[in-house]
């Protein structure tokens, strides 16, 4: 239980700042088969879960048998700075007045399902802000318990949690069908104008967190 709830504020630091993501299933849930946005939706879960997985498993090889808990200390500090630098980058980087879909983007309308798939897997564990986060919430993990079944049970209400955003419409257009195409085009329109914000500030607040916390563990 105590691995979820750790896990719980960085899973929500995922789903905010994969908002630039959703545009992704966003436009294939509008443009392509369904079966094209629940592939990318797929791809996204298994580069959460491979990169989450990768990390913990090394903790208990490499960190927990050691006894060393410091290093916990030092990663968090280490993590915590790049999100600050990411967050601050990404602040720089934001247009508000006429901002620009991400490069990514391109080619969604003939995008198959292959494709689709391995851009969401690509998306998942190359994207930066994305690793750093996963990073963070496999760290917290794996310090919070070494049962392995708690750590999964922990993973997968984070991977879940964080891809809420990315699942939406995929969701949507199976609650609503055609109806969908209208609140998936508005809610396209307003993340694209305001997400790289929001994005740098739930990055930034939550670097001085996860820093400050790492320093506080490493004077005690």
């Amino acid at each position: 239980m105590t691995a979820v709830l750790v896990a719980l504020p960085l899973a929500f630091a995922l789903l905010l700042a994969a908002l630039p993501v959703v545009l992704v299933p966003m436009a294939l849930a509008a443009k392509r088969p369904p079966g094209v946005a629940r592939a990318f939706l797929a791809g996204w879960l298994l580069g959460v879960l491979l990169v989450g997985g990768v990390v913990i498993a090394l903790i208990d090889v490499l960190v927990l048998p050691s006894g060393n808990s410091t290093w916990f200390a030092y990663a968090k500090i280490v993590i915590g700075l790049l999100l600050i630098l990411l967050g601050l980058k990404r602040w720089t980087d934001r247009r508000e007045s006429d901002p620009e879909p991400p490069g990514w983007l391109a080619g969604v309308e003939a995008m198959s399902a292959g494709k689709a798939f391995g851009l969401g897997l690509l998306l998942a564990t190359l994207n930066p802000k994305n690793v750093v986060i996963v990073v963070a919430a496999a760290t917290a993990i794996g310090e919070a318990t070494p049962v392995p079944a708690q750590q999964i049970a922990a993973l997968l209400v984070f991977t879940v949690v964080g891809s809420l955003g990315v699942a939406a419409p995929v969701v949507a257009t199976l609650a609503l069908g055609d109806r969908a195409d209208e609140r998936l085009a508005a809610a396209d329109t307003w993340m694209t104008r305001h997400s790289g914000t929001i994005v740098s500030i739930v990055l930034v607040v939550l670097g001085v967190v996860v820093a400050v916390n790492g320093s506080t563990a490493v004077t005690r």
